[in-house]
């Protein structure tokens, strides 16, 4: 007490003038809502790539002592490679929506319950898939009674977000209708998967209203609203110029990703109409990508990389990752296979879980963690130690994904070959990508590693952050 004192008046002024200048972290209170659903993601992260390493050696390794069967460690994979980027995706637009609608969120408790809600469904669904509860329905193998608990959540989440939109007088900002078109659509096309069909054919149609524009739709809706976002946010990129091409991107997007999922409808019992349907507008999507390259590319050219904090530098690398990996991964790779042609011959083989790998984890949730890393860093900037570290678990990560994803490829090709062109049975064509499969299973450890390192690292540097401030 002394010491300050001692201080004199003018210095103390000048000392509290500077604290008050300092922007706040936090612009509006209600962002804390999001925090959980940004911060479980990193978690179920960690979780899916050990139990995915653990499956793919068991592929390769005869007699593994694994705890569950095969078949129902895919299925938990699966499940889990839709949920949590679905619960990060809306945390991300919880985080980013009351900061372009200028108003706080309409009700902190809806989104709590709404939270709570979802990890209790997610946990009943990956409690009962290892317990071998599966209707063969893959990416959506829940038993039916979890289908309304994800329901509930996405009812909440709409409710939540259109009640905050209606109080607001931004109503016209591309970033929020991207993120109420995202949520609006990811409840109607989950709606019909409420309903047990009797005709196969049906069950399959709505089936990929979720594995395929929830992924490349909803999502997407949620997840460019954000980055807009963040962009004007962290950029000196102009909101006219950058709504303008966001505009233009989404446009192409939404009928890119509605008409392009006629590819999934090949072989299931549609007319053969789709076969061109889904064959073109797959490279019409593409082409949106391409903008979304363009976008990245002006908030790189609008920023000052030397005045971004180690968090705001670290979502970008991620950022840069989700987009290239949406370009390789989900578009060249996915046009590439969507070929009627192609399709016909590489349905069903190693080329379609490279393409699952590099455009549901790359590009969706590589986005997810961007925006993780962005809001769990604001209360305070990483330590230039954990930034190192989270870099070295975001290389390795990547590094394991690129092996998973071009040795799955080569296997797929050749796959290809052996059993629709040579005409060996499985297990022997399975016998021969054997070493592929391995390289696989190295890459898989690969990528468990980083995102063990990565999820470690910045969840003890949140709840390290956490204590401080309370």
């Amino acid at each position: 007490m002394l010491k300050i004192r001692a201080i004199p008046g003018k210095l103390l002024m000048f000392l509290f003038r500077q604290k008050k200048k300092e922007p706040p972290k936090e612009g509006y209170h209600s962002q804390i809502t999001a925090i959980p659903y940004l911060l479980a993601p990193v978690i179920f992260l960690a979780l899916q790539s050990v139990s995915a390493t653990i499956g793919a050696l068991d592929l390769v390794v005869t007699d593994l002592p694994v705890p569950i069967p095969i078949e129902t460690g895919r299925a938990f994979h699966l499940n889990l490679s839709v949920l949590w980027p679905l619960l990060g995706s809306m945390g991300a637009s919880y985080y980013f929506f009351v900061e372009e609608a200028q108003t706080e969120l309409y009700s902190m408790k809806l989104a709590t319950a709404q939270f709570w809600i979802f990890i209790l469904t997610t946990t009943g669904i990956l409690l009962s898939l290892m317990l071998g509860q599966m209707h063969g329905m893959e990416y959506n193998e829940a038993a039916f009674p979890f289908h309304f608990g994800i329901a509930i959540t996405l009812i909440l989440f709409f409710y939540n977000l259109l009640r905050t939109y209606l109080k607001t007088r931004q109503r016209g900002r591309i970033t929020i209708l991207s993120i109420l078109s995202g949520a609006a659509l990811l409840l109607l096309l989950y709606l019909p998967n409420l309903i047990n069909y009797n005709q196969p054919t049906i069950s399959e149609i709505f089936r990929f209203w979720v594995i395929h524009l929830w992924e490349e739709l909803s999502k997407e809706l949620l997840l460019l609203g954000a980055l807009a976002a963040f962009l004007l946010k962290t950029t000196s990129l102009q909101r006219a110029k950058l709504e303008k091409i966001l505009f233009l991107q989404l446009t192409i997007l939404i009928i890119g990703a509605i008409f392009a999922t006629g590819h999934h409808y090949y072989w299931i019992g549609m007319p053969t109409v789709w076969q061109w349907i889904g064959g073109i507008f797959s490279v019409v999507q593409f082409i949106g990508l391409l903008l979304l390259l363009y976008i990245l590319y002006l908030g790189l050219a609008h920023s000052n990389w030397n005045k971004l904090d180690y968090g705001e530098k670290l979502t970008f690398v991620f950022i840069a990752a989700g987009i290239f990996y949406h370009i390789m991964g989900a578009a060249v790779l996915g046009m590439v296979i969507a070929v009627p042609q192609i399709n016909r011959y590489s349905s069903a083989t190693y080329l379609t879980s490279a393409h699952a790998h590099l455009a549901v984890y790359g590009a969706i949730g590589m986005l997810v963690l961007a925006f993780s890393v962005y809001a769990l860093t604001r209360k305070q900037d990483l330590t230039s130690k954990s930034y190192f570290y989270l870099c070295c678990g975001f290389g390795l990560n990547n590094c394991g994904l690129l092996i998973m994803g071009t040795v799955l490829t080569l296997a797929g090709f050749l796959q290809t070959y052996l059993i629709r062109v040579a005409g060996l049975d499985f297990q022997a064509a399975q016998t021969l990508i054997r070493p592929y499969l391995l390289l696989r299973a190295g890459g898989g450890a690969t990528f468990a590693l980083g995102a063990f390192l990565f999820s470690t690292i910045l969840v003890y540097h949140y709840c390290g952050t956490t204590r401080k401030h309370q």
